[in-house]
């Protein structure tokens, strides 16, 4: 069993409540989750016991297998007619076994949460950490983000944020020659500051 057989499921037709809970627990935790690879091979036993209880409590959530069963019915109806006769009334399963399971799936499911955290954590841990932004960079982003903060009622007014854009200019260059950062870097944040009010403009012209 996959995870994307339980993706399939038509989750309406998944029952008891607590099956349909740790479907989408499996499916939400998979969503979240940046390595896919890593989650299918950690969460591969607990994929193949919940899909094995939704052939057992839900056969009707698995869509593949009611279009076969419509197919079926559409080529043999008189034989399938015949068979359901001769076919004994399968006894109903029992409620304690049922939620005896489905509480184990459930603690089985904390438990595979516990280890993708620690996967995580590990590989986390031997990524490379990826560098601190620069002063420089960092005043950029502090500039731009005041540029962001022009008022909605005031963000199709181009007059103003041409005069914003030569306050903020004017005060980044000052902030740059007082702090000593040099030329280059300093007309790097410049041009940064430039591209977004034009991307304004932009917008608000069209």
């Amino acid at each position: 069993m996959t995870i994307q057989q339980l993706q399939a499921l038509d989750m309406s037709n998944v029952q008891p409540e607590a099956l349909q809970t740790a479907v989408q627990d499996i499916l939400d935790d998979y969503k979240e989750t940046n390595d896919k690879k890593a989650f299918e091979e950690i969460a591969k036993e607990n994929i193949e016991k919940v899909f094995l209880l939704v052939e057992r409590l839900a056969p009707n959530a698995i869509k593949a297998e009611k279009a076969e069963k419509k197919e079926s019915k559409e080529t043999s109806k008189k034989e399938l007619s015949d068979s359901k006769k001769d076919a004994p009334k399968k006894d109903k399963e029992s409620t304690k076994t049922v939620k005896k399971e489905l509480d184990s799936l459930s603690k089985d499911i904390k438990a595979c949460r516990l280890k993708i955290k620690r996967f995580n954590e590990e590989k986390r841990k031997n990524e490379p950490k990826k560098p601190k932004p620069m002063r420089h960079t960092k005043i950029k982003n502090h500039f731009i983000a005041i540029a962001n903060l022009i008022p909605p009622a005031h963000k199709d007014n181009v007059k103003m944020q041409k005069e914003a854009e030569k306050i903020l200019l004017r005060a980044h260059r000052g902030i740059m020659n007082t702090y000593g950062i040099n030329f280059v870097r300093a007309e790097a944040g410049e041009l940064a500051i430039k591209e977004k009010y034009d991307k304004m403009e932009e917008k608000a012209t069209k």
